[in-house]
């Protein structure tokens, strides 16, 4: 009785941890935003991203039910006016969605060397530091730091994670 007591208490021990584990976020920190000459020595702002609560499938569209993880990205240079809601880039096989084939990175995404968030107008990725990221046949940009985003009329930047 004693160590079927025992083996019962392990078990439940386990699986308590096993529901307190939870993946680990790449995203949550904040990244000084560099222009995209890679002069790392030169910081035009500071970015914060946090983890916030998952969308709610009701107001989302249909091919965005398959991630409803998001976060918040905020500038320091332009404070809680501009907090913008990002979610992960769309990776659904089974529903033919791969927002990594675009640039040619879905491979990379599988073996687990990119990662990118999308917030509308601009998108950050992680990789490896001292990368170079091809972007087409003939653009590619080479990431020191393994963090760099694209915006939207701007272009490229270069993040360095700093906590």
């Amino acid at each position: 009785m004693n160590k079927l007591f025992f083996i019962l208490l392990i078990t439940l021990c386990n699986i308590s941890y096993a529901q307190q584990k939870k993946d680990p976020d790449l995203w949550t920190g904040s990244y000084l935003l560099h222009p995209k000459n890679g002069d790392t020595t030169t910081n035009a702002d500071t970015l914060i991203i946090v983890k916030t609560a998952d969308a709610n499938p009701k107001d989302v569209a249909a091919r965005y039910e398959s991630d409803l993880a998001r976060w918040t990205l905020t500038s320091k240079k332009e404070g809680d006016k501009e907090k913008k809601i990002v979610r992960r880039f769309l990776f659904d096989i089974e529903n033919d969605e791969d927002a990594y084939k675009e640039f040619g990175w879905t491979d990379l995404h599988k073996n687990g060397k990119m990662n990118c968030i999308d917030g509308g107008h601009f998108f950050i990725c992680q990789t490896e530091p001292n990368t170079t990221v091809k972007f087409n046949k003939e653009e590619t940009y080479l990431t020191k730091t393994g963090v760099f985003g694209i915006w939207l009329h701007y272009g490229v930047v270069e993040l360095q994670k700093i906590k």
